[in-house]
């Protein structure tokens, strides 16, 4: 598991040498190994139906633990988009892109590193303003799932429930 993740990260950011591609290949292979079996039928490079939007990786949210049942009670989230992008820093157009492909009203960026404060506060802008949570994942979060992994403390998808909790904390009520 360490492999995949050191692998990961010999991936520069951006697309130059389809680094995207490979970043997206190894994340979606992990993720879909560090959720199971919380969050199953893992599918990369998901379509819409009408084909138009490509969504990185989708889970079917089944609700088996409660930090999931919260995420589709509070968001009606029957499924989890995950979008992976791999650049230094995203932008409100990285944020754009995945509130469009949100039919449901959460979503995560897996991308390299910690958002700015001015995206922090664009993604607090996002949920007061239409109810849309999108937490950001980064290298430093998947490197604690792997280590939760292998030395079996806890359970991976809890830092995804970290995540949400300090999105929450964040925001006005």
């Amino acid at each position: 598991m360490q492999n995949v993740l050191c692998q990961t990260y010999e991936s520069s950011a951006g697309n130059q040498d389809k680094s995207d591609k490979i970043y997206e290949e190894k994340v979606c292979r992990l993720l879909a190994t560090l959720l199971h079996p919380q969050l199953d039928f893992a599918q990369a490079q998901s379509r819409t139906e009408s084909g138009c939007q490509i969504r990185d990786l989708v889970f079917y949210n089944n609700c088996s633990e409660p930090i999931f049942k919260e995420i589709f009670d509070k968001y009606t989230s029957y499924q989890l988009v995950f979008e992976l992008k791999n650049v230094k820093e995203i932008s409100r157009e990285h944020i754009a892109q995945v509130n469009r492909y949100l039919n449901d009203n959460f979503g995560v960026i897996v991308t390299r590193n910690r958002p700015s404060k001015n995206i922090k506060q664009h993604l607090i802008d996002l949920w007061s303003g239409q109810r849309k949570c999108i937490l950001v994942m980064t290298d430093e979060d998947l490197q604690l799932m792997v280590d939760l992994y292998e030395n079996k403390q806890r359970k991976p998808y809890e830092v995804l429930k970290k995540l949400l909790v300090e999105f929450h904390r964040s925001c006005p009520t």
